[in-house]
């Protein structure tokens, strides 16, 4: 009876230690990805608006300005992204919803990176401008979509307002496409939802 008993012990410990590994697992996932998706809302948040802010008179950002407007972010979100991948870079990815996660967000980046080159080679070679303006329409609907999917497999109400607010975004870019109040609402959505989004995923994952 006490092998017994001490083999359930240990059996219960284990399963401990499993549930345990899968939360810390996840919240170390949660932390990493609420990082990358704040400083990506920031950086081109802030971008966009001061791009926002040239084009209705507001300031004259200059060459120079222009150029720092253009290049800095990206700089600083890279090298945020590289602090947090050589950190996280021994961290196991075994939870299946963890996996899950990671396939639905890192689809979305590859989708994005190939009609990025899509989009810029159709506008250089139209020469339109417009054609270009469309581009952050899809990225908006496919950060809706993927956000959507991390709704469906946590069935947290929090994904699902971030989710809608992409596609939101996305019909009043279409709205607005070819006005200065474009830049204005997507610096606003870069900021306040991805940034939003990333700081309160940051912020569930510590709790």
């Amino acid at each position: 009876m006490s092998d017994n008993s001490a083999g359930t012990g240990r059996d219960i410990q284990a399963d401990l230690a499993f549930v345990k590994a899968l939360v810390t697992e996840g919240s170390r996932a949660q932390i990493s990805g609420g990082a990358l998706y704040l400083a990506g809302g920031v950086c081109y948040g802030l971008q966009c608006l001061a791009q926002w802010a040239h084009l209705v008179g507001i300031v004259n950002l200059g060459l120079w300005g222009n150029l720092i407007a253009g290049f800095l972010p990206s700089i600083v979100f890279l090298a945020v992204m590289g602090v947090i991948l050589w950190r996280d870079r021994k961290v196991p990815k075994n939870g299946v919803a963890t996996r899950a996660l990671n396939a639905a967000f890192s689809s979305a980046g590859l989708a994005n990176l190939f009609m990025v080159g899509v989009f810029a080679y159709v506008a250089i070679t139209e020469k339109s401008m417009l054609i270009w303006l469309l581009y952050p329409i899809t990225v908006c609907a496919f950060q809706g979509a993927v956000w959507y999917t991390a709704y469906m497999i946590r069935k947290q109400i929090w994904l699902a307002v971030i989710s809608a607010g992409w596609f939101v975004t996305t019909l009043t870019l279409g709205f607005l496409l070819g006005t200065p109040h474009y830049v204005l609402v997507l610096g606003l959505a870069l900021s306040v939802i991805m940034g939003g989004g990333g700081w309160y995923m940051m912020t569930q994952a510590r709790k």
